[in-house]
């Protein structure tokens, strides 16, 4: 089956393949080799509707199923904050570093028991049959005091997994992806078409 995976983000694509590689059953195309420079705008208020849109969208252009993926990271004392605005939270100018500090600031007086946050990735599918599909997939963790390590992007330097002392940033990458929120939204969502008799 050919399938489109509707990101331009290196990371998010290797992942992707790395897992739907496995099964053998999957020819995997993404948008630069389509050629698709469109954007679309993410206007929903939820992960879910911003997975849709983009999912939505990329499907009428390449007339093929389509994956996209929606993610960020919920901060309990922050009500939920960054949330959907995770990649551009404090304005688009922002870098990732920017966005850290940003979020150790905000948090400067919270106390360790009450730094408790969780990454979420949720992928919708659309044209895999008539149904529109969700997985979605969290690793629950706490936000640490201070920024450690160098590995990984966003958020990684400032969270650290449940029973984990250190934050991603410090893993190399092939421990952070046998955790990840995104391995399980992607590994929910194979599954499900397995289970249904998509693929």
């Amino acid at each position: 089956m050919k399938i489109l995976i509707a990101t331009t983000n290196i990371g998010k694509i290797t992942e992707f393949q790395e897992i739907l590689n496995q099964k053998k059953i999957f020819e995997i195309f993404t948008l630069n080799d389509l050629k698709i420079n469109e954007d679309v705008e993410e206007t929903g208020n939820t992960f879910e509707e911003n997975a849709q849109i983009k999912a939505t969208f990329y499907n009428q252009l390449s007339r093929m199923p389509t994956i996209s993926e929606d993610s960020g990271l919920a901060i309990d004392s922050l009500n939920g904050e960054p949330g959907i605005y995770s990649a551009r939270y404090g304005g688009v100018n922002l870098s990732d570093n920017d966005r850290v500090e940003l979020v150790l600031k905000k948090m400067s007086i919270i106390p360790i028991e009450e730094r408790s946050a969780r990454f979420i990735s949720v992928i919708c599918g659309v044209g895999f049959g008539s149904n529109t599909l969700f997985s979605r997939g969290e690793l629950e963790g706490s936000i640490s005091s201070s920024k450690q390590g160098s590995n990984g992007f966003g958020y990684d330097p400032i969270f650290s997994p449940i029973g984990d002392n250190a934050t991603l940033a410090t893993k190399e990458i092939d421990e952070k992806n046998k955790i990840s929120h995104r391995r399980k939204s992607i590994e929910i969502f194979l599954n499900k078409l397995i289970k249904d008799k998509i693929v």
